[in-house]
């Protein structure tokens, strides 16, 4: 089977289809700006022109010296999870697709049409490489609570900040966390200047059908990835830190330049960070597989047991049991009786098959009972109740089901009412009464109404006009405009046409009551 995603080839993504662009542009940076007008007023009897002159200075602002924690969508690897993470490149992806090109790395202009290096890199460092204080995933965090003007101005020689200009007074009273790393092990690990153009893309996916938890729904995401992969050492405990860091004011600081004289330590505005558990590579996939006999085989997919050395029925149903699988569980009946059950989760090391029971509307008609144990097996049952939750979790399908529910309901609760008005109209010659035996809600609602329709026509017409026998056809409601004959005067109800059309009292009253509907022979 093909692990490669499909590419999107039109101006559509279709679900299961990924597109990667370079980069999100602004029409403008971040950054302050001036509108500047310039007016001049011609008079006819004076030499002079006057000149009028105006300024206007505006901000367009964005994200600088932290995150909200709505940006981030996820990281991978996923934050102080252990696991061979050797040959994953970190990488962290945000909701905004403009981040990563929302200023410039040097606080200048963009040209018109240039895409401008991204001004936030992803960092990968180890717990010995910051000074071997971090030798577990619970160590105290490595970035340090402090504001703006702590970043810009550290008060020693020996830790240099980032050159910004145009940070105000009020910014710099603004909190954030940033992080110290000695000098030369950031040119060490860091990413040079042109690498950072490659370390960031726009990933633009389909979001259909899939759980958007009240998020943004576009599909469309940045991504930053870092430049070194997450190390081992050939240690179990390995702990790597990520860090996403502004390097606005250091692009002076990369690879490539030379250390400022006296500079020890340079600092980071820390935008998000995470740290994961690196464990030494176990082998490719073919190798794993291979060495699974030797490590247990079908037995690891089971709950861990000691071995059972009786021959009595009740042993060997439970090596039976145990061998498929299966874990003894404690369950709480409905009347509050603990017993024992029997469960079993999706993976086996066992062929399954349908059982031909159908589909079940509850959970506990999926609970199955053997009596020659007197066990129950659960299995079937949390299956259901799992997938009733996840499809629930969805607000998505969630709605849809709550919509289709509500118009099912309604049009069974119509159809009930217009039954209940045909049973207390007098009988006619028509007969009405399978309007409760069709198949479906729909097909009953017409057929009431139309059966009510008749039997109300019947009874306003009254004793004045002749029963109609059995087999005399239903009468004939026709268009106003095709109407020849005129009520009696002085009636409440009109005289009976000869063509058995209805009179116009009748008319509009089953107008009102049902809305226009023709009702043909």
């Amino acid at each position: 089977m093909s692990e490669q995603i499909p590419l999107a080839t039109g101006d559509q993504i279709q679900p299961g289809e990924i597109r990667f662009s370079e980069a999100a542009l602004m029409p403008l940076s971040a950054g302050t700006y001036r509108l500047s007008a310039r007016q001049e007023v011609v008079l006819q009897q004076e030499d002079d022109t006057p000149t009028y002159l105006a300024q206007q200075q505006f901000v367009i602002d964005g994200p600088r010296f932290s995150l909200a924690p709505s940006d981030v969508q996820m990281v991978m690897p996923p934050s102080a999870q252990a696991g061979d993470w050797e040959n994953w490149m970190p990488n962290i992806v945000l909701r905004r697709r403009i981040i990563p090109w929302v200023r410039t790395i040097d606080g200048s202009s963009r040209p018109p049409d240039a895409v401008s290096t991204p001004w936030i890199g992803l960092l990968v460092v180890t717990d010995t490489e910051l000074g071997g204080a971090a030798g577990a995933i619970q160590a105290p965090s490595p970035v340090v609570t402090g504001t703006v003007a702590d970043l810009l101005q550290t008060g020693k020689a020996s830790i240099a900040g980032p050159q910004l200009a145009n940070v105000s007074a009020d910014e710099q009273k603004a909190p954030l966390l940033y992080l110290d790393l000695d000098a030369a092990l950031f040119q060490g690990i860091a990413p040079t200047l042109t690498d950072l153009t490659f370390l960031a893309h726009v990933r633009d996916v389909n979001t259909d059908s899939k759980e958007i938890l009240g998020l943004d729904e576009d599909g469309s995401f940045s991504v930053v990835v870092g430049n070194r992969t997450i190390q081992t050492s050939g240690r179990e405990d390995v702990v790597n830190y990520c860090f996403l860091v502004s390097l606005e004011g250091h692009q002076n600081h990369l690879p490539g330049n030379a250390v400022p004289p006296g500079v020890k330590t340079f600092r980071f505005a820390s935008l998000a960070w995470w740290k994961v558990q690196a464990l030494p590579a176990r082998g490719d996939f073919i190798e794993i597989m291979q060495d699974l006999p030797g490590l247990g085989g079908d037995a690891l997919i089971g709950m861990p047991h000691a071995a059972i050395a009786g021959m009595d029925d009740n042993s060997r149903t439970a090596a039976a049991g145990l061998g498929m699988g299966y874990t003894p569980l404690t369950y709480r009946m409905r009347a509050g009786e603990n017993v024992t059950a029997w469960y079993r989760g999706p993976i086996a090391s066992v062929p399954t098959g349908n059982d031909g029971l159908g589909a079940f509307p509850s959970s506990d008609l999926a609970i199955r009972y053997d009596p020659k144990t007197a066990l129950f097996d659960l299995s079937q049952a949390a299956a259901w109740q799992i997938g009733l939750l996840l499809g629930l979790s969805d607000s998505s399908f969630a709605r849809q089901l709550f919509e289709w529910r509500r118009a099912t309901h309604a049009s069974v609760r119509n159809t009930v009412n217009l039954n209940a008005l045909v049973q207390q109209l007098p009988e006619t010659g028509v007969s009405y009464g399978k309007a409760r035996a069709v198949s479906s809600a729909s097909q009953g609602q017409r057929l009431a109404r139309f059966a009510a329709t008749t039997a109300l026509s019947s009874a306003l017409i009254g004793e004045g006009v002749e029963k109609r026998r059995p087999t005399d056809r239903l009468p004939k409601r026709v268009r106003r405009e095709e109407r020849t004959v005129e009520g009696t005067p002085g009636t409440g109800l009109a005289a009976q046409p000869a063509g058995g059309a209805a009179s116009d009292s009748l008319d509009n009253l089953l107008d009102r009551v049902f809305g226009p509907m023709d009702i043909v022979e």
